[in-house]
């Protein structure tokens, strides 16, 4: 057989197959997707909003939501949400919800924990879709027939917020790094020792060389805003944390041992 008679009859065979499928997709929102908790008032405790919107669906729509630890990678790539013991500190209510088409529910979150934090916390809010039946799995079937079911996940955060912070980010370690093509990337990790979430995008660095002997060389200093990609500097670097990051090695530079210094720009 042609080949394109082989991709021909591959296409009307997966049309085929989808064509037996049902779809079940409830399309939903929850907002905001950052929550606030301010330890400093009287009340410490927000509330997110979840709506079931309107659409084709014609089955109820039932969500969980849970709080679990967050953590950001080293190069601020990726988050993660271990599952350990963050949500002894919170009341979620209601956490399950089951919603009709266009209905929408107000869930209450509250700080409970039983010690106050030093710093600014930030943990995940997730909301997660179940799988509802859709009320007709015991009527005869005439045909062949399958269910579809697309489920929808938020991640969201709960930062909570002690009176009294600030952010404090020193750089641990700098140096060069050659990569696969030959080009060289500075290559340095920042540490908040402070007690507040660093913003790091608008940074400004220093770059001074270092002689034999370990001592600055103020007079080949270059001060400048490097372009770090997004990927990078998107997650804020929060207290406790570190964040490396990479970039071309900065011009008038001799390429070898350097001491690297970083400014930041206030949180408006």
């Amino acid at each position: 057989m042609p080949i394109k008679r082989i991709v021909e009859a591959g296409i009307c065979s997966l049309v085929l197959l989808l064509s037996i499928f049902k779809s079940s997709h409830a399309g939903y929102s929850m907002s905001p997707l950052v929550t606030i908790l301010d330890l400093s008032s009287k009340n410490p405790s927000g509330e997110v909003l979840v709506k079931f919107e309107q659409g084709d669906a014609k089955v109820p729509l039932a969500v969980e939501l849970k709080v679990k630890g967050r953590e950001v990678s080293l190069d601020g790539s990726t988050v993660e949400y271990p599952d350990d013991k963050s949500a002894d500190n919170f009341v979620v209510y209601p956490s399950q919800i089951v919603l009709l088409p266009g209905e929408s529910q107000r869930v209450q979150i509250k700080w409970v924990g039983e010690s106050m934090p030093k710093k600014e916390i930030a943990y995940g809010l997730i909301c997660e879709q179940a799988p509802v039946k859709l009320g007709d799995e015991d009527k005869p079937r005439t045909k062949a027939e399958g269910r579809l079911y697309i489920l929808v996940r938020y991640e969201g955060m709960i930062l909570v917020r002690p009176a009294g912070i600030r952010p404090n980010t020193i750089v641990d370690s700098a140096g060069p790094k050659v990569d696969s093509t030959g080009k060289t990337h500075l290559v340095f990790t920042l540490n908040n020792t402070g007690t507040a979430r660093q913003i790091i995008k608008g940074l400004k660095l220093q770059v001074t060389p270092l002689d034999k002997s370990g001592k600055m060389i103020f007079s080949k200093s270059v001060s400048y805003k490097p372009n770090v990609p997004d990927s990078q500097t998107k997650q804020k670097l929060y207290a406790g944390f570190r964040r490396r990051l990479d970039m071309p090695w900065p011009e008038n530079v001799f390429v070898g041992p350097v001491k690297v210094t970083a400014e930041f720009e206030p949180e408006k």
